[in-house]
């Protein structure tokens, strides 16, 4: 690809995948968008991979996904640093920055020996749900008398699998009870959420009311980092149908799906803008272990529930184990190891607390190995180490700087509570500015994740976090007294 046939080579790919986005379903806007951002990340891959005039090559591979289209660059060039801004032009030559111009996600990872890859994944717009917009019109303030069920009448609802001719009456509760505020936005495209549960990557249930009316949805879908556990998300009740037990009767629901489907865990992200989701999960054996500040945009308007939250909101991780999972060392950093088994004490298991060894705090690889992740909806980024390195604090330092710089509100640190380096390194990484979440329990496939979080410049306002547990109080005050904010 360098040398005289480097420009040939990549107005070839431009226009490949250019033809693949056009037959997908994009406009030719869109694919213009779709081709300029390709050409930007091979123009930069390309100059920071190989030296002038050595002879090279990139693979190109599209992939239709449920929400449009996925682009893979893989090379065996330099491995990638994130902000490798010695190169010059302040890291302009970085293959990830500035990338989220152009596509919805970005990834990246080094894969040892077979070199490196970039993920670049843009999602398919779908106007089927804005066709139907006066249809689902909502009171911007209130639901109407006329439209709100009777507190004290119960709803006598079925709870099934949806059927893919109904994913459309998802999208329209969806809209009525957030508008389009939600950040999750393949919500609102029903042939997405279709293809989703056919594929399945997720498994969506409804409750319909005697009318046959679509009440509420929920779905499962699974951690991406360990798919022997899977998030209940996309919980949503119509208004007029609120309060009247078709939540908690889609949670137990997938409950069931979910431990037929052979699953050691599940856990959910509950609003802290009201406690009524929390409620709902704590019946159903679900326990608080984590708290993800500043998470939600502070456009999300929860209809009827607090209104929109003035600043970006927080999240409450609660988890269930639905089978007792294999028994894995957890190595706690010693400044957190009591909250550690308090909140396994809180999930009902004892955990195997050890002591890492000294050779821990010299990890025998000198390059570290991570993973990123970008969610634009969310405008955050998750870094998971993958290998623990001689270079791991710096890494993990250049990398922050420019996420920073790149505007990203919120950075997710996932660490192995199963590799004695965490309890040594996550101090370390405590000095850039990351502090304590909490513990997803078999968040890896090698054993519990640690979440460390980093803020970047994020007014969180810790009065407004409304908990239902006692133990959520605690955890919240505890992630409070970390926060080098505070």
């Amino acid at each position: 690809c360098q040398g005289v046939g480097w420009p040939r080579s990549l107005g070839a790919m431009g226009q490949y995948a250019a033809a693949v986005a056009s037959q997908i379903g994009f406009d030719a806007l869109q694919t213009m968008d779709i081709s300029a951002g390709l050409h930007c990340a091979l123009t930069a891959l390309l100059r920071y991979s190989f030296e002038p005039n050595e002879r090279a090559s990139v693979e190109l591979v599209s992939e239709r996904i449920p929400a449009g289209l996925k682009l893979s660059l893989r090379d065996q060039g330099l491995p990638l640093s994130p902000t490798d801004s010695d190169r010059g032009d302040a890291g302009a030559d970085n293959p990830l920055f500035g990338l989220n111009v152009y596509f919805d996600e970005v990834r990246f990872h080094n894969r040892g020996r077979e070199g490196k890859e970039i993920i670049l994944s843009k999602h398919l717009p779908d106007p089927s749900i804005t066709d139907d917009a006066v249809g689902c019109t909502w009171d911007s303030h209130e639901v109407s008398d006329s439209e709100r069920m009777d507190p004290h009448a119960e709803i006598h609802c079925t709870v099934r699998r949806l059927n893919p001719s109904e994913a459309h009456e998802v999208s329209k509760a969806v809209y009525q009870a957030y508008g389009y505020s939600y950040p999750h936005d393949y919500v609102y495209y029903p042939e997405k959420i279709a293809e989703l549960n056919r594929r399945g990557d997720i498994f969506s249930a409804v409750a319909v009311a005697e009318n046959h009316e679509i009440a509420g949805h929920c779905s499962l879908k699974r951690w991406e980092e360990n798919p022997r556990i899977a998030e209940m998300a996309q919980g949503v009740v119509k208004p007029r149908f609120r309060s009247q037990g078709c939540f908690a009767r889609l949670t137990e629901y997938l409950i069931d799906a979910a431990r037929g489907q052979g699953l050691t865990g599940i856990f959910g992200e509950a609003v802290t803008t009201h406690p009524y989701s929390q409620k709902t999960a704590l019946q159903f054996g679900l326990r608080d272990c984590a708290l993800f500040l500043g998470l939600i945009p502070a456009a999300a308007d929860f209809k009827g529930l607090g209104g929109r939250p003035g600043d970006r909101g927080s999240m409450l991780v609660q988890f269930r184990y639905l089978e007792t999972p294999a028994s894995t060392p957890v190595y706690a950093p010693l400044s957190h190891r009591t909250m550690i088994a308090g909140i396994f004490a809180n999930l009902g298991r004892t955990p195997d607390l050890r002591t890492p060894p000294p050779e821990a705090e010299r990890p025998a690889a000198a390059q570290a190995a991570v993973t990123v992740k970008l969610s634009r909806s969310l405008n955050l980024a998750r870094i998971r180490i993958d290998r623990y390195g001689r270079n791991v604090v710096e890494l993990l330092r250049e990398q922050t700087r420019g996420l920073c710089r790149q505007k990203w509100d919120a950075i997710h640190l996932l660490l192995d509570l199963s590799d004695p380096a965490t309890a040594h390194f996550a101090n370390r990484f405590e000095e850039l500015g990351f502090f304590f979440a909490g513990v997803l329990p078999c968040g890896l496939p090698a054993g519990d994740a640690l979440f460390l979080q980093h803020l970047n410049h994020l007014a969180v306002s810790y009065e407004s976090i409304q908990t239902e547990s006692a133990f959520a109080g605690r955890l919240a005050d505890y992630v409070r007294r970390c926060d080098p904010s505070r």
